[in-house]
């Protein structure tokens, strides 16, 4: 890529709180937009910002409680792509490879750094930035491919799968693609069966090639519209460098991926999503209406050479999307039939089925579920008496979002004789709801949620069932739709998610996201990654830095 094209892209970038009623005009629906003006940028890919945007004060924010705040991440430009980044990757030896990079990103996350944004990063101070849109944002990656899926289980080491059908490995701390496998996965596949389940999943916006990547340790799946699962294994070779002017050498390690070939099992099926528990076994959602369970850490028995499933649950229709959690021992997948299906990781059997959709009219007619995941909203706390409070999220296929909360036995698992909790505190839609299909959710720590849409935001939500009342949601008085407002009719006290703010201006083929308790990595900005780094540091000073507390004034800022 450019200087210039570099210029273009990250000049749209621009992060600023404002009452959401604002932000509206700035999320884009069937079109993109450019911003004029904004943050200026270095020639390192790194984004400085000299006049900052109206962001309410303390004071403002109290005389506005009456507004949702609201961040805007604006319009990326469209750009040509004539990038390619360099490969090469400096670690530890093949056996201690991972141990290093998990220790390489613990330092990289200490806040040891030599200035700051903030001048904390304790967990208390990185939640509130969270909740206050506190977060330091920088390109991360390049790619002469529109990236379409992300997937990453220890930062900075992430793949990416492509619209061309490619699967990459790169570095997004040192921002170096380290290997690519090219031609995978099909970019697009004229049948009839594919072209339904594109649609079921993207909507009008299939960005093509790869529909879902997911890693654990070495272990690398991909799955494309051709059917069936590929695997990888990812490599450290190592390599002599030259160092220094004297013509010393110095070893280092060579990070690339390695091909192990298919789970021949499912080689007829089309698989909607991947990912991997913390027991060992990879989880598989089919359009076929099956999710399925290999196991990826027997040596002597990998993915590639697996006959059958150790689980495989029929759940009666097509399966969108599959999410896990270990905690409490179940996991939950989306169906184009609206149901979320709850699913026991030990047994592997269904629990429980629930329709949170209902027979909804007009916009939202005939929704179905798109995406659903568990969340913990609260841990439990015996100096506050509070019980841990854990509950299902489904996101919908026209940007409905419900929530049902999950009862959970002595031993702290879901309850197999009875899954769910009727807690009308809880019943009812999320507000304000998404305009485009809800594509995948995350949860950086307790209490938050994020939900990624086609409708080019991010929203991040105090999803808290135990916050105080004036956290609650202040959009419920303002919202117009009557719609939406029949289902703020719940009675008693709202224990409903609240949206803090959305980041906005990605684009329409917006598709995954990876959160920890520090970043947010994510695709949806053709071919470059972003990444929200809310731990307080500044990472040398490399990228946009944005504060509250800033007294620009606003007209200038929609002018």
């Amino acid at each position: 890529m450019t200087i210039t094209n570099i210029d273009r892209l990250a000049s749209g970038i621009l992060l600023s709180l404002v009452s959401y009623p604002a932000a509206q005009a700035f999320i884009p629906s069937s079109t993109t937009r450019s911003f004029v003006g904004g943050p200026a940028v270095n020639n390192d890919l790194s984004i400085s910002y000299s006049n900052t945007p109206f962001v309410s004060s303390p004071a403002q924010s109290q005389s506005r409680a009456n507004q949702l705040k609201s961040s805007i991440f604006d319009d990326f430009e469209e750009f040509n792509n004539d990038s390619h980044s360099s490969s090469i990757n400096d670690g530890g030896k093949q056996d201690d490879l991972f141990a290093s990079l998990r220790a390489r990103q613990d330092y990289l996350e200490s806040g040891i750094k030599s200035e700051s944004v903030y001048t904390y990063n304790s967990e208390d101070k990185i939640l509130s930035n969270w909740k206050e849109a506190k977060c330091f944002s920088a390109v991360r990656l390049s790619l002469d491919d529109w990236i379409r899926r992300i997937a990453i289980d220890t930062y900075p080491l992430a793949v990416v799968g492509s619209a061309k059908g490619n699967i990459y490995l790169a570095d997004l701390e040192k921002r170096e693609e380290l290997d690519c496998i090219t031609s995978v996965h099909e970019e697009h596949i004229d049948h009839e069966e594919v072209n339904e389940a594109m649609k079921k999943l993207y909507g009008l916006y299939d960005g093509g090639g790869v529909i879902s990547v997911a890693i654990h340790n070495d272990v690398v799946v991909s799955s494309g519209r051709e059917g069936g699962v590929h695997v990888f294994k990812i490599d450290g070779e190592e390599v002599e460098k030259y160092k220094g002017s004297r013509g010393g050498t110095a070893k280092s390690t060579k990070l690339h991926l390695r091909s192990e070939g298919k789970i021949r099992y499912l080689d007829s099926s089309l698989i909607t999503a991947l990912t991997f528990d913390e027991d060992g076994l990879l989880w598989t959602s089919g359009y076929d209406g099956f999710i399925r369970a290999f196991q990826y850490d027997d040596e002597d028995m990998p993915l590639s050479v697996q006959k059958e499933p150790l689980y495989e649950i029929d759940v009666g229709s097509e399966v969108l999307s599959v999410s896990v959690n270990n905690d409490i021992g179940c996991g939950v997948a989306a169906t184009a039939a609206g149901t979320a299906v709850l699913f026991s990781l030990e047994e592997g059997e269904i629990m429980s089925e629930w329709k949170p959709f209902g027979k909804a009219t007009g916009k939202r007619k005939n929704e179905y579920a798109r995406c659903a995941m568990i969340v913990n909203n609260d841990e439990e706390s015996l100096k506050d008496d509070q019980k841990a409070i854990w509950s299902v999220v489904v996101g919908g296929s026209k940007g409905s979002m419900y929530q049902r909360r999950l009862n959970l036995d002595t031993m702290g698992y879901v309850s197999e004789g009875k899954p769910f909790v009727n807690d009308d505190a809880l019943r009812g839609r999320l507000r304000p709801s998404h305009s485009n299909p809800v594509m995948c959710m995350a949860s950086p720590s307790n209490g938050l949620l994020l939900s990624g849409s086609q409708d080019g935001t991010i929203r991040i939500w105090n999803c808290s069932y135990y916050r105080t009342h004036d956290e609650n949601n202040p959009m419920a008085s303002e919202e117009e739709d009557e719609e939406e407002a029949h289902y703020d009719d719940i009675g008693g006290e709202d224990k409903r998610p609240v949206c803090l703010y959305a980041l906005t201006g990605y684009k329409l083929w917006f598709g995954s996201m990876f959160v920890n308790n520090k970043k947010l990595v994510s695709d949806g900005a053709d071919n470059t990654i972003i990444v929200h780094d809310f731990s307080g540091d500044d990472d040398n000073a490399e990228g946009y830095s944005f504060e509250e507390g800033e007294d620009d004034d606003m007209e200038d800022f929609f002018d």
